[in-house]
């Protein structure tokens, strides 16, 4: 299990002062223990023990209202979402109205399109390789079954257990492929605290469930070399279920499957258009240079995350 503080700490840069590895925090830990020295020191102690007993027991209920927030604004999302997928799909045809963007901010795309046809072909595909720890898995070979991804949703749960499910759904072309109609990947957390009441941490990480695709055949099976049938770099692998008693390898996956929940799934448009990036491309106090810092961090990590 997995706390998340641990794991924004260990998936940020090695060149960051919060990246401690465990021998740095023990040492920091025996150098810097408190030894009481007085029966008043040890009952104030134990007071303000209970102190953060009772505020550990406020936070954790307060990260479960978040979350059962979350379910009931996601609900009344859904409809936003599959009208954008009849869209993309080109299964809505938008009204001259609808097509007038309502805000003075952004600017309009007036181009005129020779192309009769509706929808956005390979969107999502498009969308995911504008995040770079995403783009890092997709693979040449990976690219023709990923133009077959027609939508990405998110679940979440609430009771009995509590998390978040990724739906990737796949056209009949994805036929040629395996024949999943959806792939999922499911991530269970704990927001209750453990016994150990006073170690609390917030939202933990538990495991994550991927699910088994149902390749045609060898030559059709993108995670594996046509030719030697060798295991081979693909972001099919995101689908696999990670090992639970591997903190960096469940830290890692769930950074990705957190930051598309959070990130690419409501905001799909933004990223599509790269319009997502604008915000974070000059830094103020640097003559208007390019911040990379800003954007790796928000490449990495995403805006506004509740864990």
């Amino acid at each position: 299990m997995l706390s998340s503080s641990e794991e924004l700490i260990s998936t940020s840069s090695d060149n960051s002062s919060l990246s401690l590895n465990h021998a740095d925090q023990l040492e920091f830990f025996c150098n810097n223990h408190f030894v009481p020295t007085t029966i008043n020191d040890n009952q104030c102690i134990d007071i303000l023990k209970d102190l953060q007993i009772s505020y550990n027991q406020l936070e954790s209920q307060y990260l479960k209202s978040v979350h059962e927030l979350e379910y009931k604004f996601q609900e009344k999302c859904s409809y936003l979402f599959e009208k954008r997928s009849d869209i993309i799909n080109g299964k809505y045809e938008p009204s001259d109205d609808e097509c007038q963007l309502k805000t003075d901010f952004l600017e309009t795309n007036d181009t005129q399109l020779s192309n009769t046809e509706f929808g956005i072909p390979s969107f999502w595909l498009q969308t995911l390789k504008q995040v770079p720890m995403i783009a890092d898995l997709i693979k040449e070979w990976d690219e023709p079954l990923l133009k077959c991804l027609y939508n990405i949703k998110v679940q979440l749960h609430i009771e009995p257990i509590t998390g978040f499910t990724l739906e990737f759904y796949f056209n009949e072309q994805s036929k040629n492929y395996f024949t999943n109609d959806i792939l999922t990947k499911f991530y269970e957390i704990q927001i209750e605290p453990d016994k150990e009441v006073l170690s609390y941490e917030g939202t933990a990480i538990i495991r994550s469930i991927g699910c088994q695709i149902n390749w045609i055949d060898t030559k059709t099976n993108v995670t594996k070399n046509s030719k030697t049938g060798e295991l081979q770099s693909s972001f099919f692998h995101f689908f696999t279920s990670t090992t639970i008693n591997d903190d960096w390898q469940l830290a890692t996956d769930f950074q990705i499957g957190h930051y598309i929940r959070e990130n690419i799934i409501p905001k799909a448009i933004l990223y599509y258009t790269g319009e997502i990036f604008d915000e974070y491309e000059y830094d103020d106090d640097d003559d208007g240079n390019i911040n990379e810092q800003q954007i790796s961090l928000i490449e990495q990590v995403g805006e506004g995350e509740h864990l």
